[in-house]
């Protein structure tokens, strides 16, 4: 069975639904500013940015797995990063 079709289909709705997410978080932000919704916001804007990059990376072609796996992973490990950072804003 080939998997690239449903990774590639798999990272496009990731990107799309980042995407959405991000839209109403800048929605929430810009109806009730706060510096942990801008946070959230930008973490939402992480996941769509790593569905698009590793979308197209895979649907171009050329990248080895150890490449993308690690692409994801920093872009897990800035997610990470901004949604800690959200905890700590007051």
């Amino acid at each position: 069975m080939d998997f690239s079709t449903w990774t590639n289909v798999a990272f496009a709705g990731v990107a799309v639904f980042g995407g959405v997410l991000f839209v109403l978080s800048l929605l929430a932000v810009r109806r009730a500013p706060s510096a942990r919704m801008g946070l959230v916001a930008g973490g939402f804007l992480v996941i769509t940015l790593q569905g698009v990059v590793t979308g197209a990376l895979l649907f171009l072609g050329g990248s080895s797995p150890g490449f993308l796996l690690f692409l994801s992973a920093i872009f897990e490990a800035i997610l990470l990063i901004v949604l800690f950072l959200a905890t700590l804003v007051r």
